[in-house]
């Protein structure tokens, strides 16, 4: 899924009783700066279909793990965080916010978690705002 050597992983997964979302970001041996995995295809001219597939079948790990919390009777997770790093070293922090509930959206969850997560600011003006007042005023 990842074609090159790259030294971190910070990966999102959100699963819900009828939706799922995965992405993550990764720095390489070449560059420190966060390459978004949807950009994968276009960034390293790998196939857009191959990397769905292999998106889906991540997602489907992911979904798995939540029904194993279930089997279990442990408490169900809605998102997560997943930090890895090339030396095998890696942690989880489990999120059980009712997402639904929130009142963030799909598109502002996620560039919270970017900004909380990798320091990153948006590009665009009114997410970049939303962020700024997000963290600053406690919205």
């Amino acid at each position: 899924m990842i074609p090159s050597e790259w030294t971190k992983i910070i990966l999102y997964a959100e699963i819900l009783d009828d939706s799922s979302k995965v992405y993550f970001f990764l720095n390489t041996l070449q560059s420190e700066e966060y390459i978004y995995s949807h950009d994968i295809p276009k960034q390293f001219d790998v196939s857009k279909k191959i990397y769905v597939s292999l998106l889906i079948e991540l997602q489907e790990l992911f979904e798995e793990l939540r029904e194993e919390f279930k089997a279990n009777n442990q408490d169900i997770w809605t998102n997560l965080t997943l930090k890895l790093e090339n030396t095998g070293k890696f942690s989880i922090d489990y999120d059980y916010t009712d997402v639904i509930a929130s009142d963030l959206n799909g598109s502002q969850r996620q560039v919270v978690w970017e900004y909380k997560n990798l320091g990153i600011l948006p590009k665009d003006k009114k997410d970049k705002d939303f962020v700024i007042n997000y963290f600053h005023f406690g919205l």
